[in-house]
């Protein structure tokens, strides 16, 4: 004779830590491979096909596990034995008839949305069934129809939460006459096995069609070293106190700047790097509408009228080409695109190219001039485009510079606008320019170990065969000198390379602090 103790798995509740008794109760289901009724399919073979050809995943992936789960599903079991919750609406005599018809059910959902689902607990069967004709039903047993509910009793079964939210796009969406079915559902990867998949069945199962069009899948937040984060380990972040310190719309910036098809490790540095960033975009808006202040829409040209070799037209092309680009990604449900392309254009073709080379203009030119108010017009358009390109991402800020841009005109919200249209070709030639352009900041950062520190400083002598950069000359030459910030250009018809000129010698204007040999004229 011999025994041993052996140690082996037991189910446990996730919340008190106590092991699970097991007990066999009478439960409902919702048979899922009988044949429909009304369809003539089980709804396992409508899942399936809907999964396969009517709902748009978002990973692709998706669709791979959503089908996976439905193919090995069992009959879902949609009755719990709990003190609280949805009641099933059923009754049942001392001889075991159960009564649960649509008409029965009808009547008692009629009181439930005069005093809500407690009126199950509150009142007995006769009560809750007044409005109910057994005679009239069809579906009822034999013995309802021709002896009434006398004897009947209520059952005490509630629903699995996951019929309640299961059914969301009933109560939320068709009820209210919203459409259906819905545009999309999004939740972690967890939900294929849950929200998803029972949503799925009880709209195939009430209509014959998939309750969403698209189902978008997420990662989770985990700690900076993958790290499931909780509190009772202590790698919890508070979100509080990260929207105390760093504020709504930069923690909104950095999550668009994800892949969240993936789980997400996340520290607070990460946040901090989303605030430099942020502050860049954020800058940009200020330099556009500082700039605006003596400036309103209708003021300036059309936007029609913009010569397309000048860097204004470069600049309304680039917005073109950015409003479908963000458009595209918002779409697609791409928000790091959305994110990536916001922050270049801020950073590259605003901040580095545009805003740069009109300075002068706008400083320097008379207040009117059409120079200076075709630029504002210009930037008057970047700013409404960037503002509502952006509020998806960045509302507070948004809202903040629309009513910064239109104070007491239009609208009231970027939210209440609407999405400015963007069109306009620039010139061919200006793809060679910005590759010109590359090669002479390469040739002025060289020329700094001459002592030429300052590109104002400095001409630039290029070589234009082709007579590309010719077509630049517009405006006594002064598009040319924006577009490579120096003080004098040269253009010449051989080789194509690019001479730097020392002008450290000759007069500075020192408003514009160029060396253009009009200062002393002047």
């Amino acid at each position: 004779m011999a025994h041993e103790v052996f140690t082996h798995s037991y189910p446990h509740d996730w919340r008190s830590k106590t092991p699970v008794i097991f007990r066999c109760t009478e439960q409902w289901f919702v048979a899922v491979d009988r044949e429909t009724v009304r369809d003539g399919k089980s709804l396992r073979q409508m899942a399936e096909t809907a999964a396969r050809d009517e709902v748009r995943f978002v990973p692709g992936w998706g669709v791979k596990r959503l089908s996976g789960m439905l193919e090995s599903r069992p009959d879902w079991c949609i009755s719990r034995q709990r003190a609280w919750g949805l009641p099933i609406p059923a009754f049942r005599n001392a001889g075991g008839t159960v009564l649960m018809t649509p008409r029965c059910i009808t009547a008692v959902a009629e009181v439930f949305g005069r005093e809500g689902s407690d009126a199950w607990f509150l009142k007995g069967p006769a009560e809750l069934l007044a409005d109910y004709d057994p005679a009239a039903d069809p579906d009822a047993p034999e013995e309802v129809r021709s002896g009434g509910i006398d004897g009947f009793e209520k059952m005490h079964d509630i629903f699995d939460v996951w019929f309640e939210s299961g059914s969301s796009w009933h109560a939320a969406i068709r009820r209210r006459g919203q459409g259906y079915p819905v545009d999309l559902y999004l939740e972690g990867s967890d939900q294929h096995r849950g929200w998803f998949q029972l949503a799925l069945l009880t709209g195939l199962g009430a209509t014959g069609r998939s309750p969403f069009k698209a189902l978008l899948t997420h990662g989770f937040i985990v700690d900076k070293d993958g790290r499931k984060m909780s509190k009772s380990m202590g790698n919890a972040l508070e979100v509080d106190e990260l929207l105390k310190d760093f504020g709504a719309d930069v923690c909104r910036w950095w999550v668009s700047s994800l892949a969240f098809e993936t789980d997400i490790k996340v520290d607070l540095s990460f946040f901090e790097l989303a605030g430099e960033s942020y502050r860049k975009v954020r800058n940009t808006l200020r330099f556009l509408l500082s700039n605006l202040a003596d400036f309103q829409a209708g003021d300036g040209p059309e936007l029609s009228s913009v010569p397309p070799e000048s860097v204004d037209g470069y600049a309304l092309q680039a917005a073109a080409e950015l409003r479908r680009k963000v458009l595209g990604a918002y779409e697609n449900y791409e928000f790091r695109q959305a994110h990536l392309a916001l922050f270049d254009f801020c950073n590259e073709t605003l901040s580095s190219f545009y805003l740069d080379a009109v300075k002068d203009r706008l400083y320097c030119d008379q207040p009117d001039s059409e120079r200076r108010r075709r630029s504002q017009s210009v930037m008057h358009h970047l700013a409404e485009l960037l503002t509502t390109l952006l509020a998806p991402i960045l509302p507070h800020t948004a809202d903040e510079a629309w009513r910064a841009l239109y104070g007491e005109q239009g609208e009231g919200s970027v939210h209440l606008g609407t999405l400015p249209e963007s069109q306009f070709e620039a010139d061919s030639g200006w793809s060679e320019v910005l590759e010109v352009r590359e090669r002479a900041r390469k040739a002025l950062e060289e020329a700094k170990a001459q002592g030429i520190e300052n590109p104002l400083d400095a001409g630039l002598r290029i070589g234009d065969p082709q007579g590309t950069l010719d077509r630049f000359t517009t405006e006594g030459g002064q598009e040319l000198l924006e577009i490579f910030g120096v003080s004098r250009v040269e253009l010449t018809q051989s080789g194509e390379d690019v001479q730097v000129a020392d002008l450290r010698g000759e007069p500075r204007c020192e408003r514009s602090w160029r060396r253009d040999g009009t200062v002393e004229e002047r």
